[in-house]
């Protein structure tokens, strides 16, 4: 049996390590859990011990609100917030600013509406088409491109997908 940290147990052991004279009811209101849970830990921990199992890895993590993460370090209301939790299955790179901004969505070269479903329309275009069929296909975009680039809403992005048919263009030609 696998322990995992995002469990209703891992979380009462992990309060009771911090808090260990709390009550039953104390730890279940500052999780937002059911006291019988609390219990059961309990209970299931002294007749059996507490599992000396690692835990598994998984890129996602329980997250705590605010109120959780404060009731569990008793840290006085008001003195700090918690800012964000954050998993990755990527190593931290701390050359990376962080900021609480979300990425902005690159419009031109992987636009998010053309990847609904799993795959870029541009590949299964790719797939479905004769490669002569596929060099047709981004001509007439590179047309359309250069010609409206101006005239409708950012030239600057009608211009950077004018590049981006045209370099799609010129690997399927050596290709």
């Amino acid at each position: 049996m696998a322990i995992h940290k995002n469990s209703a147990a891992h979380k009462v052991r992990e309060y009771r390590k911090l808090n260990p004279q709390a009550t039953a009811e104390t730890v279940a209101k500052d999780l937002g859990i059911k006291p019988s849970i609390v219990h059961s830990t309990k209970h299931r921990d002294k007749k059996f011990g507490t599992p000396k199992r690692k835990y598994t890895k998984r890129a996602k993590t329980f997250v705590l609100n605010p109120q959780q993460v404060m009731a569990m370090q008793k840290v006085p209301e008001g003195k700090w917030t918690p800012v964000a939790v954050v998993s990755s299955n990527t190593p931290f790179d701390p050359a990376l600013p962080i900021t609480m901004e979300e990425p902005k969505a690159d419009m031109v070269n992987h636009p998010p509406h053309y990847k609904v479903g799993g795959i870029e329309v541009i590949d299964f275009i790719k797939a479905k088409l004769t490669p002569e069929e596929f060099r047709g296909y981004l001509k007439g975009n590179v047309l359309k491109y250069t010609s409206r680039a101006g005239h409708k809403d950012d030239a600057g992005q009608d211009i950077g997908k004018l590049v981006w048919y045209a370099t799609k263009l010129q690997e399927a030609q050596t290709t």
